[in-house]
């Protein structure tokens, strides 16, 4: 049966609700498979990692809006994570689902930042309804979004794209863009970018400078088709990395 959010090819039905984006994270993996089969029938598309690092990774490259969350994960413990994510994304629902069914257990993952608590074995059809209350009144606190727009991870040595896709970046390319994320819009002159990469100013400098920048261009472009880098070189002067209103981006190192 076709979920009610989506047409028989699969895609939103106009103006149906926005789907509901849930991971799952569960070391054993019959139990996460038994989540991302049960809650699909359910229309409730979900994601599956198997501990902490690995729903890290899947929240920088993926948007979210639920998480469910056991705790006798390999290294960091359920309750740990879902402290960090309740710091980190304050407006991302957090569910716990865990065999410990003690009061202590409850309270311990409450006070972490967990939304709901359910026990193991869990109904299915009570998981579900609960992600969609839970998400409905999520949606209501949630502020407006923000213009999407290009950002640094400094922490992870990343570049997000607009539509939330994170791009590993080497000390170099971070350096390269650092300036001209802090200046958008505006020119960075070639000298302060060769202080800024800690090489010499001179023509092999900015060889290696254009070199860099053809590679950056390609590996955002391999991460995200359809998002190219906008930096744009101005002739003779340096680099600048465009604002929204600034237009497409033209093909040039």
């Amino acid at each position: 049966m076709t979920p009610a959010h989506l047409s028989t090819d699969g895609t939103a039905s106009p103006g149906a609700p926005k789907p509901i984006r849930v991971v799952a994270c569960e070391d054993h993996p019959v139990m996460r498979e038994f989540l991302i089969e049960g809650l699909a029938s359910f229309g409730i598309a979900t994601a599956g990692v198997a501990d902490g690092p690995a729903l890290r990774a899947h929240l920088e490259a993926h948007q979210a809006d639920i998480v469910i969350l056991d705790i006798g994960l390999p290294g960091e413990d359920g309750y740990a994570i879902a402290a960090d994510l309740r710091q980190v994304r304050p407006h991302l629902g957090i569910i716990m689902l865990t065999a410990r069914d003690q009061t202590d257990d409850r309270v311990q993952g409450l006070d972490a930042g967990a939304d709901l608590y359910f026990s193991k074995p869990v109904d299915l059809r009570e998981l579900a309804s609960a992600i969609g209350s839970l998400q409905r009144r999520l949606a209501l606190s949630r502020p407006e979004p923000s213009p999407a727009r290009w950002r640094l991870d400094g922490l992870r040595s990343s570049l997000v794209t607009p539509s939330g896709v994170a791009v590993a970046l080497t000390d170099n390319e971070l350096r390269f863009l650092t300036p001209l994320l802090d200046q958008p819009g505006e020119v960075v002159d070639r000298e302060a970018l060769s202080q800024a990469l800690e090489h010499i100013h001179d023509i092999y400098a900015m060889r290696r400078m254009e070199t860099m920048l053809s590679r950056l261009r390609a590996k955002v472009q391999k991460a995200s088709p359809g998002e190219p880098l906008p930096v744009r070189a101005r002739h003779g002067r340096g680099y600048a990395f465009l604002s929204e209103a600034e237009g497409p981006v033209p093909d040039q190192a």
